[in-house]
């Protein structure tokens, strides 16, 4: 049953601002936070939340300081201190769903394809955050009886992503600037690519079905690099310059087996990518004529 109200932490992010507009226009009143309006690295800043939940009150927990901001001991402690003060507040606080936004980090690159029952192997800082923050909250909801519904995010791309994480964000920034893309190798390694709209749409879809437990939220479509520099060539008016330079590590793929999201959903439908990227690339100015 969806809420009346969601409380959403991390509401300025890519995914947060495509949810906050989802949630708007289905009438759902959301009281937004991004780390301008309440720092949660502070546990009294928490405070602000008390007059607002409640047990018909939904709490999304979409903020991290991204692997943009730096894989360090600083920004993985202040990833920490953010659950645990959250975690802490739901406590002794009532509310109803509770949603944690983690990441497919959390998976090693060594087994595909990938279901909720792959072992986790997080490899650096901020996956190694995300997990923790998995069962940080996880413990904290179960020792009050409350539901958990954790959704491990594979790549997003779209309009309004402020991190140019490699991939077609990133790609459609670079043609913006200068109508090239830096390739690693020969862009071999696959990957799922989900639409910063469908991420948000299957948070709403997920939520009004009452689901809980772990999720990839991913399409089970993987599609190498080359491939989406392949997509892009179809749909800007120009000619593209592909610079390949070293890969930093091996080849490595992720490919998913979304059984059990297509079970929870089964009406729901993805953003075809050729849309999706026409979109993200418009957004850039990337598919403009003039240099």
């Amino acid at each position: 049953m969806k809420p009346s109200r969601v409380v959403l932490l991390g509401s300025s992010g890519h995914i947060g601002r495509a949810l906050t507009a989802q949630l708007t226009a289905a009438g759902v009143e959301v009281i937004g936070h991004s780390s301008k309006t309440l720092d949660l690295t502070r546990p009294e800043a928490l405070a602000v939340l008390e007059p607002v939940v409640g047990p018909d009150t939904a709490l999304v927990f979409a903020s991290a300081l991204t692997p943009d901001r730096g894989q360090n001991t600083t920004t993985f402690m202040a990833n920490l201190a953010m659950v645990a003060n959250v975690g802490n507040f739901l406590q002794s606080h009532p509310i109803g769903a509770c949603v944690y936004v983690s990441s497919d980090a959390v998976y090693g690159f060594d087994e595909n394809p990938v279901t909720e029952a792959t072992p986790t192997a997080p490899g650096g800082y901020y996956a190694l955050a995300k997990y923790a923050g998995e069962k940080m909250m996880e413990w904290a909801r179960a020792g009050h009886g409350g539901s958990l519904l954790t959704l491990r995010v594979a790549g997003v791309y779209g309009p309004g992503d402020p991190h140019g994480a490699y991939g077609p964000n990133a790609f459609a920034r670079s043609l913006a600037k200068d109508r090239s893309i830096r390739l690693f190798g020969a862009g071999e390694e696959e990957r799922d690519h989900i639409h910063v709209d469908d991420v948000a749409g299957l948070v709403v879809a997920l939520m009004d079905r009452g689901a809980t437990g772990i999720f990839n939220v991913a399409t089970g479509e993987s599609r190498s690099f080359a491939q989406v520099v392949d997509a892009i060539r179809a749909l800007v008016p120009y000619e593209i310059t592909v610079n390949s330079v070293a890969r930093k590590g091996p080849i490595t793929h992720r490919r998913y087996d979304v059984a059990r999201l297509r079970a929870a959903v089964p009406d729901f439908r993805f953003t075809p990518f050729r849309d999706g990227l026409r979109a993200t690339l418009d957004s850039f100015g990337a598919l403009a004529c003039a240099k």
